[in-house]
C-alpha cells in the first residue's frame, strides 16, 4: 500500500528563447540544475524510495538520471506527470494525476517519487488535500509551489489522515 509520495520538481532549466518551455522536449538542465539534482539525490537516499515516475521532458528526464545514478531504483517515464500543456485545462492535469494515483495505490510500492513540474505538483497537492492545503507560503519563481528540485512529501498516516510537507530545498 502506498504510504509515502515524494513530489520532486525538476532542477533549474537552461532557458533559451528558441526552445519552448511547455512543449516536448523543452529545455535541458542548467549546470546549476544538475547540482540541485545531486543535492536532491543525497536527501532522497535516506527515505527508501522504491520507484520513480518521470515526466518525459528533457529537464525532468535529466533530473531523474542524476537521481537514479545515486538511488539505483527503477524508473517509469509517463506523460501522466508531464508539464501542464499550453492549452490544457488545469482540471485535465488533475485528471491525469488521478489516473496515476489510482495505479500507484494498486502497486506493490509503499514509497514512490514523481519527477515532475510545478503545475502537476500543485494539482496533486490540491487533489490529495481535497483543496485544503494552504500554498500561500509556498510561492517560488514562476508561481510554482516548490523551488527547482524542491521536494514535497505526502505521508499517509492512516485511512483518513495525510501530512503534507515541503521537506527539501537545494542550497
Amino acid at each position: 500500500m502506498l504510504t509515502d509520495l515524494y513530489l520532486i520538481r525538476h532542477g533549474e532549466p537552461a532557458r533559451k528563447a528558441d526552445i519552448p518551455y511547455q512543449t516536448l522536449p523543452g529545455p535541458d538542465l542548467s549546470p546549476r540544475g544538475r547540482e540541485e539534482a545531486r543535492q536532491a539525490a543525497a536527501f532522497l537516499a535516506k527515505v527508501g524510495l522504491e520507484h520513480l515516475f518521470v515526466s518525459p521532458f528533457a529537464r525532468t528526464t535529466q533530473t531523474a538520471e542524476v537521481l537514479v545514478e545515486h538511488l539505483n531504483i527503477p524508473v517509469t517515464f509517463t506523460s501522466l506527470v508531464q508539464e501542464h500543456g499550453p492549452h490544457e485545462p488545469f482540471d485535465q492535469v488533475r485528471e491525469r494525476l488521478r489516473e496515476l494515483l489510482a495505479a500507484a495505490k494498486d502497486s506493490p510500492y509503499q514509497r514512490i517519487g514523481l519527477v515532475t513540474h510545478g503545475s502537476p505538483i500543485r494539482a496533486l497537492l490540491l487533489e490529495m488535500s481535497c483543496e485544503k492545503i494552504d500554498l500561500s507560503k509556498h510561492v517560488y519563481a514562476g508561481g510554482n509551489p516548490a523551488p527547482t528540485c524542491g521536494i514535497w512529501h505526502i505521508h499517509r498516516v492512516d485511512e483518513h489522515t495525510q501530512r503534507f510537507e515541503l521537506v527539501f530545498r537545494p542550497s
